[in-house]
């Protein structure tokens, strides 16, 4: 047991210490990292160096990282975006997966006079696309939401649940025993997870997850997550669908939860590892040697694969999109032979439906078709207005026009309000009386709704998120407003935010006095803090009453917001001395005073403890709860968890104290 933990170990070594100097040589190239943890699994595998001896457990920890991958892309495309986008799923997909097995049965027949199972056979082969690899350039790109995005998306998940069909056929392909019913029981089984995991999404899960997050513990909020993850995904593996598929119906299942975001934050450090383990274990299928004695052949079947593909994709997207953009783009972006095709070709060299040379030849081609996928969509954009200009310069001229107004028209100097309760909306409100350009960020889809309907500029999504952020302007904005209440969010918008604008001026809310610090570190201009600010609103109701004149109470109150609320949070005195005439504030000072469950002041007015007559000392306000009584009435009851403001001389405020206390 001890040896095969220590050649896990020496595994996993192997994989970091190779992979650090080859994706950063990649990286520094300008090359995607993806390429990079490719070339380090040809280095380290069998057929390469030969460093990595237990190729299973990578392949298992692969597999694992799609997993992760797919329930995160779940959680990204919720059961109802996913109905939306029923279009690309059913009818591209469907188009997509036909016309390329169609086009490539044609070919096998008329050049290699192959028969019409195994031509079928070689067109699944060929119609499959690299979910993990296109989803996470999508993802590091920020452009899964996009059309092309979204037109990717659907044509892959119907590819993912086309793969589990194929399955079940094969034997019939291969002229082994094979029944129609096998395949309808599969049919109803995959419903059959679908309709139970709708139920769970609004039942379920949500409760669950409510008791969990209740209990505050991140850990058992993270178990609760791989539970869900790990094990949706094995009890769709266990009735005959893919795991993948599994994971991303689970992933659907957190989306229509509010714990959304927070599952993806959380699982996303497991992703992004075993997915650079996937992409490595890719690398390990490469036989450089083979590869080399049939480097012609190998590049001959590429532009094969690729030519067949092109046209395939090319035609369903143009079919239902009528447009010819759209269309170059998401066939770029899914020319690729995909991982589900590996499986394939492996279970179909089993059955007989392919011979090991035409195995490592398909192999080859797929695994290079693969490490040039993000060198070819890095420059997707530049070949498809090529080609558009080529074929339709009528057209391409056109979307140069739209392409530039949309450009000149984009958000710039604008200022981004992450927040619309009540502060937002007074942010707003001066922001359009202004006429300055703003956009909202909101994660309240009932907030969405409401003011979207009313043209507000306002979007649903996690201001947390990179993605979001820069789709909404973060590296062009002036201002960035976040009133939102939660202090953990607030602090990780505000260091994404510095750090992807230095230039921004960044104002945030907080409710906690040691959040000030530690939000102005982390790159905030100003900290607006909540029960300050209403202690200083008082003081200057009270600087009013004793007639001192506005200008100056409005100096003196920039003044301690100046110096970020220092005079409040410690002990020092409010310095005045720059303010001539007004020597007699200095003698002011206030205290708080906290009515605990112990006291007998519980029930009493503040006529009857009479604290002014025996101390000197006045009441001014009251926080009760959320509300703050100011000037309170002599018949006003104190209660319990009252916070008392008082005002006064030093040494009244001192005599205050201990009187309350006696009580």
């Amino acid at each position: 047991m001890i040896s095969n933990l220590i050649e896990i170990l020496k595994s996993f070594l192997i994989i970091f210490i190779v992979c650090l100097p080859v994706v950063f040589l990649t990286t520094k190239l300008r090359i995607p990292s993806v390429v990079g943890f490719l070339l380090a699994g040809v280095l380290i595998g069998p057929s390469g160096v030969g460093l990595l001896k237990d190729v299973h457990l990578i392949e298992t920890l692969a597999e694992i990282g799609v997993v992760f991958l797919m329930f995160t892309i779940g959680i990204e495309f919720s059961i109802k975006k996913l109905i939306a986008y029923r279009k690309e799923v059913l009818l591209k997909g469907f188009f997509q997966v036909l016309f390329t097995v169609i086009i490539t049965l044609g070919l096998s027949i008329l050049f290699l006079k192959e028969s019409l199972p195994k031509g079928i056979f070689y067109g699944t082969l060929v119609a499959m696309s690299s979910t993990a690899l296109v989803l996470k350039l999508l993802m590091d790109r920020g452009e899964l939401n996009t059309t092309y995005g979204r037109s990717s998306f659907g044509i892959l998940i119907f590819q993912d649940i086309t793969v589990v069909f194929i399955m079940l056929i094969l034997p019939i392909l291969a002229g082994l025993e094979g029944k129609l019913e096998t395949i309808l029981f599969s049919i109803i089984k995959s419903l059959s997870i679908v309709i139970l995991l709708f139920l769970g999404s609004y039942y379920l899960v949500p409760f669950l997850f409510h008791q969990i997050a209740k209990t505050k513990i991140r850990e058992l909020f993270l178990m609760s997550i791989l539970s869900l993850a790990l094990g949706t995904a094995l009890f769709s593996h266990t009735l005959g669908l893919s795991l993948a598929l599994g994971a991303f119906l689970a992933g659907m299942v957190i989306s229509e939860s509010e714990y959304a975001y927070q599952s993806i934050a959380e699982i996303k450090p497991f992703k992004d590892l075993l997915m650079a383990i996937f992409f490595i274990s890719v690398g390990l299928l490469l036989k450089p040697q083979y590869f080399l004695d049939n480097f012609w052949l190998t590049f001959l079947v590429l532009a094969w694969l690729l030519f067949i593909k092109f046209s395939g994709i090319l035609t369903a997207s143009y079919l239902i999109d009528q447009n010819l953009r759209i269309s170059l783009l998401t066939t770029f972006y899914l020319l690729q032979i995909g991982e589900f095709s590996f499986v394939l070709a492996l279970e179909g060299r089993k059955l007989g439906l392919i011979n090991d040379d035409f195995y490592q030849i398909f192999i080859g081609s797929s695994v290079i078709s693969l490490f040039i996928t993000p060198l070819w969509i890095e420059g997707s954009h530049k070949m498809a207005d090529l080609l558009l200009s080529f074929f339709s310069p009528k057209l391409y001229q056109r979307y140069k026009k739209l392409g530039k107004e949309k450009k000149e028209t984009h958000l710039k100097n604008h200022t981004i309000v992450i927040g619309y309760g009540v502060a937002g909306k007074n942010i707003v409100y001066g922001l359009k009386t202004l006429n300055i350009p703003y956009v909202i960020l909101e994660l309240n889809p009932i907030t969405v709704k409401k003011y979207k309907s009313r043209g507000e500029p306002i979007y649903f999504g996690d201001a947390t998120n990179l993605e979001i952020l820069i789709k909404i302007g973060i590296k062009t904005a002036k201002i960035l407003v976040i009133s939102m209440g939660d202090h953990i969010a607030t602090r990780k918008i505000v260091s994404i935010a510095r750090r992807e604008n230095p230039a921004l001026y960044i104002i945030a809310r907080s409710k906690f006095v040691a959040e000030i610090e530690e939000l102005l570190k982390l790159g905030a201009n100003e900290v607006i803090p909540e029960e300050f600010e209403v202690s200083i609103e008082i003081f200057a109701k009270v600087l009013e009453k004793y007639e001192v004149p506005k200008n100056v109470i409005y100096e003196l109150l920039e003044k301690v917001r100046s110096k970020h609320y220092k005079a409040f949070r410690t002990i020092e005195d409010l310095k005045l001395d720059s303010l001539e005439g007004l020597e007699f504030l200095k003698e002011i000072h206030t205290q708080t005073f906290l009515i605990s469950h112990k006291t007998s002041l519980i029930d009493k007015s503040i006529k009857e403890i009479a604290l002014r007559s025996q101390t000197g000392a006045t009441i001014i306000a009251i926080k009760r709860s959320s509300e703050f009584i100011v000037n309170p009435s002599p018949e006003e009851v104190l209660k319990e968890g009252d916070m008392l403001f008082l005002i006064g001389k030093e040494e009244d405020l001192n005599k205050a104290i201990a009187y309350l206390s006696s009580f």
